[in-house]
């Protein structure tokens, strides 16, 4: 009915019955070929009537829901086993409660058939949740410590691919691009890159192809895709911008982001409502300009103060060196000491932030308790890392100076004197003391210094285990008439030297070694035995609950595998136990990454 009056509203009853049962009549082996005559008048009458675009397309898509082009079959392709299950790893499996495990036996792989295949997984990190991106970059972390090449090879490739996609702009590749960005800003955290390369990112987005002929195609005006591939890396790694030389990287960035904001014109809501969130987070204070002129002023003004800054500081550490050394001569003592103090610390506060970078168990073979320490550990390193992050070298220009000029304090003469007379009295006191107290008898068994045995041919003196006494029975009768020799130790100007004697076993000094010997003997074997005995007694309950299992199953060939199930749930318990430890302090992988 609808056919024969194929106009207005016919037309859209017609097209609902087609997209809801037509597609099972044209299956269904009764009215396949009624429902397939119907199609054709449709279309035909599609060609001939004058219909307009709605109903055009209304007509497409019930035709071709009811009765799809032919195609041919998609053809998957094939990958090695080995390939699959590194696929299988990081797109399936990987989460934050087992990338532990995914470590591990990414690291068991043959590295060297791998390598390659895993770099090109890694940067497909758009096929994955976007939410685990961090987890790939901590996969890169804890690879790097045990094959430095990767982690190159993939902040490499990360950097190529941002670049291709600058130059293509395809709107297809507009998902891996951001997943890309977003890894970049992970790697940052997970301290592979520093900040000038991030730096130098921010600035290739905002100013790659502008005045070239190719500027319309590359960033057409109406193209707002650049400004989220910036709030992306900003919202991923900005916070950590907020002390020193990258701090003033930051603020300068921002003001030329703002100009190439302006020039973009009216800005979608969507875009503007993620610029108020950046500001808002990253520079609540900075200061949101509305027009190119009002900027250029402020850029020409920070960049002034920097040119100022950049001259001051020079002078005035040439004006701090002149009057260190008017000031030498009467605080020497006190400088000195106060600068070793001062490095003493500056040198613990690095070894610390050196301990906290390469910390973190993830191969499992160091300790739990190693990452909770480091949970726990003092703002001195952390603010030291974050100032390491910044890629600066030490003496740069750019690094803020602080200088710290001490007060000399006058002492009264009067007051030096009482203290010295006090220290005087209290010396001696102790040098009085220690006259009168009781000399503690000397070890009898005393070690012979090393170098004093290279020099001995003395074979039997070598391996004398305590390197004092070898019994030599010079007179072999049994009674006491028997000689021990013994080596003196002697020294002669600034060398020692040891001297042969001979004493008569009957010696109260030789009864006693011997004594103290025998004693350590004695407890040694006290000691092997009662080992000896734990171990029979834990290998018989091992064997008796053994054969308790192996009565329930088939034969004694089912208590070998019982035996390891056992000790397999075990150790599978153990490690659950170590996970809930790391993830109750926030995450095994905490050790890798920076701090905010």
């Amino acid at each position: 009915a609808c056919l024969d009056d194929f106009s207005h509203h016919n037309i859209d009853v017609a097209c609902n019955l087609l997209e809801t049962c037509g597609r099972f009549l044209y299956r269904s082996p009764e009215t396949t070929i009624r429902m397939a005559n119907m199609l054709e008048i449709l279309m035909r009458l599609k060609n001939v009537k004058n219909l307009d675009p709605r109903h055009s397309t209304l007509v497409e898509n019930a035709y071709y829901l009811c009765k799809p082009p032919e195609r041919s079959a998609r053809v998957s392709k094939v990958r090695p086993p080995l390939y699959q299950y590194i696929r299988k790893l990081l797109f399936s499996d990987l989460d934050k409660s087992s990338v532990e495990h995914v470590l591990r036996q990414l690291r068991k792989l043959p590295w060297v058939e791998c390598q390659q295949y895993l770099v090109k997984c890694f940067l497909k990190v758009h096929k994955g949740k976007y939410s685990q991106v961090h987890l790939i970059a901590l996969l890169t972390a804890g690879l790097s410590r045990y094959h430095d090449d990767f982690a190159v090879a993939v902040v490499d490739e990360v950097l190529e691919e941002i670049r291709v996609g600058l130059e293509l702009n395809d709107y297809a590749m507009q998902q891996r691009r951001l997943a890309h960005m977003r890894f970049l800003g992970e790697l940052y955290s997970y301290k592979h890159i520093d900040s000038s390369v991030v730096f130098e990112t921010l600035y290739l987005i905002i100013m790659f192809g502008h005045g070239t002929y190719e500027q319309d195609v590359l960033d057409p005006p109406e193209d707002c895709f650049r400004i989220r591939l910036i709030i992306t890396l900003l919202q991923t790694c900005g916070h950590y911008f907020t002390r020193g030389s990258s701090k003033r990287k930051l603020d300068k960035f921002l003001l030329h982001f703002q100009r190439y904001i302006i020039m973009k014109g009216p800005l979608p809501l969507d875009i503007e409502f993620d610029i108020q969130d950046l500001f808002a987070e990253l520079r609540p204070n900075m200061t949101r300009y509305s027009s190119i002129d009002e900027l250029n002023s402020a850029l020409a003004e920070l960049e002034e103060h920097e040119r100022a800054a950049s001259v001051e500081k020079p002078e005035s550490e040439r004006h701090s060196d002149n009057e260190s050394q008017k000031r030498q001569p009467h605080d020497d003592g006190r400088g000195s000491a106060n600068g070793a103090e001062g490095n003493g610390k500056d040198h613990g506060e690095g070894a610390d932030s050196e301990s906290y970078s390469d910390s973190g168990s993830i191969g499992g073979h160091e300790d739990e308790e190693d990452l909770l320490s480091e949970e726990k550990s003092n703002d001195a390193s952390e603010n030291e890392g974050d100032d390491e992050d910044d890629g600066m070298p030490v003496g740069s220009d750019e690094d803020e100076g602080v200088e710290v000029r001490q007060k000399v304090v006058q002492v009264d003469p009067k007051e030096q004197e009482d203290f010295d007379r006090e220290l005087k009295a209290l010396l001696q006191e102790s040098l009085e003391s220690r006259k009168s107290e009781v000399r503690s008898r000397s070890s009898l068994n005393m070690k012979v210094p090393m170098n004093v045995l290279e020099g001995s041919k003395d074979a039997r003196a070598v391996e004398s285990e305590s390197g004092e006494e070898t019994v030599d029975e010079e007179g072999g009768n049994a009674g006491g008439g028997s000689k021990v020799r013994v080596k003196v130790l002697m020294k002669k100007g600034h060398k020692q030297q040891t001297k042969q004697m001979f004493v008569p076993g009957d010696c109260s000094l030789v009864q006693s070694t011997k004594q103290q010997e025998a004693a350590e003997l004695e407890e040694k074997q006290n000691i092997k035995r009662r080992i000896l005995e734990y171990n029979e007694r834990e290998e018989e309950e091992m064997n008796g609950g053994s054969s308790q299992m192996g009565n329930w199953g088939q034969g004694g060939s089912n208590t070998g595998s019982s035996i390891r199930s056992g000790g397999r749930g075990n150790w599978d318990g153990w490690i659950r136990g170590g996970a809930r430890r790391h993830h109750a302090a926030g995450g095994f992988y905490q050790g890798y990454g920076r701090r905010r």
